[in-house]
């Protein structure tokens, strides 16, 4: 072959052809690559989101931590796998273990997981409002996500016109019943409303942690008048089920000294775990009764409790059942652990046979979840409970444990006699326990609808109609679509109480006859 004056043999040529198309295959095959990170680049759209949550989170050596505090890492944790750009600020549940020297600074910053985050710990209004609304400013979110419901409704005060989630963790006005029943005082239903309402007014997306509890935000929401012309066929909320926290996925037990067996209880006890605070809606009476009628039956039973008083909201529940445990005759089988660190947890849970909730009658327990049922049936314990959540029916359901009708000591206590004589059957369940709780209540899994919101965040259709009709006004509480809606927006951030007072002051003065005389005089120089 003669090529620009030359011989080129045909095997050089093939060699030519054949490094010709290799390079077609690289560059078809590095276009598409690009062309596909884009898309997913795209797709997936990361977000700055400013989240207000709970703390503290699980860090090394923290003792007293609720629900609320697993619920915020439920949320953050996944975001940040999904790549998106998160500024955290925490606001505390009270603790009365936590240094005075701690409360010389109104916030500081901590380190969990490779996240930088604020945590406030003095939470005084002059300094917080100021305070994230700075943050916000300086960090120009996307969109803001508030987790629990006091976290919710402050951030609906300082969201602005930016997008919000608000997560409803429990029904709050359910929990303001349960306190003002324990304290035989309504004052602090107003408390509990102020979040609910201003969360329910502001926010344009929300979850809940049970079906119920979605059906209770949505007749708030109509009452607040957010069900109107725009949100007609809106989707307002989703149910988020409470997820495992980390800490109790991996099979527990496996590194550090064992706490119990052998030091505090015989190695062959048959161990009944309570773990967390034992809030207003625990029926301590029943758990009691229960527990003292299986032991007279069984000597291998013990009771081990971790957790106790909930400081600020609820610290009569424990000391009766403290009280209760004083006059008993097995009270040495009892072994209340008390808020001990977090680390040593899993290996208490390891040490476990079954765990144990017990709910009282009323509007909680209809509306709530149980974090401790989520995270012992991850930890491989069957759980025998009392029948109200809706994670209890899920337990009835799938044979994950024992469910009881609300108020029966004698059931409950058959039911802990029944799982002590029947080891390979509780095994069973402990292993059926954990493969369902590790696939349904993961964090990925639990989350999707929020995650799927974040990745586009958007103003409700009723307050992105605000926006139009208000271009200059930031603050969406402040306006109203309806007049339904207006009642709340002229009261926001007045004193119902004092106007009031105010009001029946003035009537008061208006029959004085000095104002009447007053009155008179000002008509007839008018006149002139």
């Amino acid at each position: 072959m003669l090529w620009n004056g030359k011989y080129i043999s045909f095997f050089r040529v093939r060699l030519y052809l054949r490094g010709a198309a290799w390079l077609s295959i690289i560059f078809f095959v590095l276009g598409h690559g690009l062309k596909s990170a884009k898309k997913n680049f795209c797709e997936k759209k990361m977000a700055k989101i400013f989240v207000i949550g709970t703390g503290p989170l699980l860090e090394k050596g923290v003792r007293k931590i609720g629900g609320h505090c697993l619920r915020t890492w439920h949320f953050v944790s996944p975001l940040l796998e999904d790549g998106h750009q998160i500024s955290l600020v925490t606001l505390p549940i009270p603790n009365r273990d936590t240094p005075p020297e701690k409360f010389r600074e109104s916030s500081e910053k901590r380190k969990v997981e490779g996240l930088v985050y604020t945590a406030v710990l003095k939470e005084e209004p002059s300094f917080l409002y100021p305070f994230l609304s700075r943050e916000i400013e300086r960090f120009r979110p996307d969109c803001i996500l508030g987790i629990n419901s006091h976290p919710s409704g402050v951030a609906a005060r300082v969201a602005g016109a930016y997008p919000l989630w608000s997560d409803l963790n429990g029904w709050a006005m359910a929990e303001g019943q349960t306190r003002a029943r324990l304290d035989q005082d309504d004052c602090f239903l107003s408390y509990f409303w102020r979040d609910e309402r201003d969360a329910g007014r502001r926010s344009d997306r929300f979850s809940t942690v049970s079906k119920n509890q979605k059906l209770a935000l949505l007749g708030e929401l109509a009452a607040l008048g957010r069900m109107n012309q725009f949100t007609f066929d809106y989707r307002f909320a989703d149910v988020i089920e409470n997820a495992v926290n980390p800490l109790f996925s991996d099979l527990p037990g496996a590194n550090g000294e064992p706490q119990l067996r052998g030091k505090r209880i015989p190695q062959n006890a048959f161990v009944v775990l309570w773990s967390g605070g034992f809030n207003t809606w625990t029926n301590v009476n029943l758990l009691y009764e229960a527990l003292a009628r299986a032991m007279e039956k069984n000597e291998r039973i013990y009771f081990v409790s971790t957790g106790g008083s909930i400081d600020g909201h609820d610290e009569i529940t424990y000391t009766k059942f403290h009280k209760l445990l004083a006059a008993s005759p097995h009270r040495k089988r009892f072994i209340l652990l008390g808020w001990i660190e977090a680390e040593l947890l899993p290996i208490v849970y390891s040490e476990s046979d079954v765990g144990i909730n017990v709910d009282a009658e009323n509007y909680e327990t209809l509306f709530g979840a149980r974090n401790r049922i989520t995270n012992m049936l991850a930890a491989g314990l069957p759980v025998i409970t009392t029948l109200g959540t809706e994670i209890s029916i899920t337990i009835k359901e799938q044979r994950l444990g024992r469910t009881i009708p609300l108020n029966d000591s004698d059931a409950m206590a058959e039911a802990i006699l029944e799982m002590a004589e029947n080891s390979n059957q509780t095994r069973e369940m402990a292993h059926a326990s954990r493969q369902f709780a590790l696939e349904q209540y993961s964090y990925p899994a639990t989350t999707k609808p929020m995650r799927e919101w974040a990745r586009e965040p958007r103003l409700a259709p009723d307050n992105l109609e605000k926006t139009k009709q208000h271009p200059d006004e930031k603050n969406l509480l402040a306006l109203w679509l309806s007049e339904l809606e207006k009642t709340y927006a002229l009261l926001q951030d007045r004193d119902v109480e004092k106007l009031l007072i105010a009001e029946r002051d003035l009537a008061l003065i208006r029959e004085k006859p000095v104002f009447k005389l007053y009155k008179n005089i000002k008509g007839v120089l008018k006149k002139k």
